[in-house]
């Protein structure tokens, strides 16, 4: 198999030195392997949009079919990667580099159609939106910040997995809005890895938090510097807190590295895009995942609330 594109930090990383791994986690169109200095490193099918760390391969396969399971060993070469257990080879000597920093260079769309777009936001999270994860956490933030009164009209309430995550969460949040960098690394870890699955919904909340601050801060004038303090505030004590997969997808988040369908959405919200383009950007983000992609585009409408008032 030839890989169609490889991102940059990887190919910097095997450059240096060859290494072996093992697969993590195997899906339909992606698998996970993490190295011997426990890197994650994730492949992608061609129907797969490029993320951070990761390699997309030209054919639309299943890996599933593939034969791909855990604990396989995987070895990372100069020009391949070999799974010789499978006999599966994967060639990327060719492949475009995929740059996964955050583009913070495009033309600022104006205030009024960024509202409009938030507008948007707030129509599909209702009327689209999964409603198990993040979402009835909304409802506890109305004294906090303004314009969530639409929540209301999804009739949500809390269960107790909400409640019981309720006063830690409201804590988190006050301490966002205030910037308060000491508090903020000790309540996020009260909150980290609520919810389920190899993301949990807390933490994809958490994710589009960060990212939508590096791109506000760049839309607003304000230091980038500002929400990177902030973003690492927020992750440098999550080791061993939350799953695996998901404590590599905050660090890159940090950064404000992310795939393309959020970068891409990032862009469009805030820079001089149509709110067509903005539209199928937004549809593509929520729909990433089982619930991942409304936690992740809550995360985003809420850190965008915060820092446009």
């Amino acid at each position: 198999m030839k890989a169609l594109d490889i991102s940059k930090k990887l190919n910097e990383t095997i450059l240096n030195k060859e290494f072996g791994g093992i697969v993590h986690s195997v899906f339909d169109n992606s698998f996970n392997v993490l190295t011997e200095d426990n890197k994650f490193i994730t492949f992608l099918n061609s129907k797969k949009l490029m993320s951070p760390y990761s390699i997309r391969i030209e054919e639309d396969v299943s890996f599933l079919d593939k034969g791909i399971k855990p604990r396989v060993k995987v070895q990372i070469l100069s020009k391949l990667v070999s799974i010789n257990e499978l006999d599966i080879k994967i060639y990327y000597s060719a492949a475009t580099l995929w740059d996964e920093k955050p583009n913070l260079t495009f033309s600022k769309d104006v205030e009024k159609n960024v509202d409009i777009k938030l507008e948007r936001i707030e129509e599909v999270l209702l009327t689209e939106g999964k409603k198990n994860g993040i979402f009835p956490l909304l409802i506890t933030l109305k004294e906090r910040i303004g314009r969530i009164d639409w929540i209301y009209e999804s009739d949500m309430k809390l269960g107790k997995n909400e409640i019981y995550i309720r006063e830690k969460f409201l804590n988190f949040i006050d301490s966002y809005i205030k910037g308060d960098i000491e508090k903020l690394s000790v309540q996020v870890k009260n909150i980290i890895g609520f919810g389920i699955g190899l993301t949990p919904s807390m933490d994809d909340f958490l994710a589009g938090l960060m990212v939508s601050g590096i791109y506000l801060h760049y839309y607003l004038g304000y230091s980038i510097g500002s929400a990177y303090e902030i973003n690492y505030a927020m992750v440098k004590d999550i080791k061993n807190r939350t799953t695996r997969v998901s404590e590599e997808m905050l660090i890159f988040s940090s950064e404000g590295e992310v795939n393309e369908d959020i970068r891409d959405l990032m862009i469009s919200f805030l820079g001089d895009a149509s709110l067509d383009m903005f539209s199928y950007n937004l549809r593509r983000v929520i729909n990433i995942g089982e619930t991942s992609g409304t936690d992740i585009l809550l995360g985003i409408y809420i850190g965008s609330l915060i820092l446009l008032n």
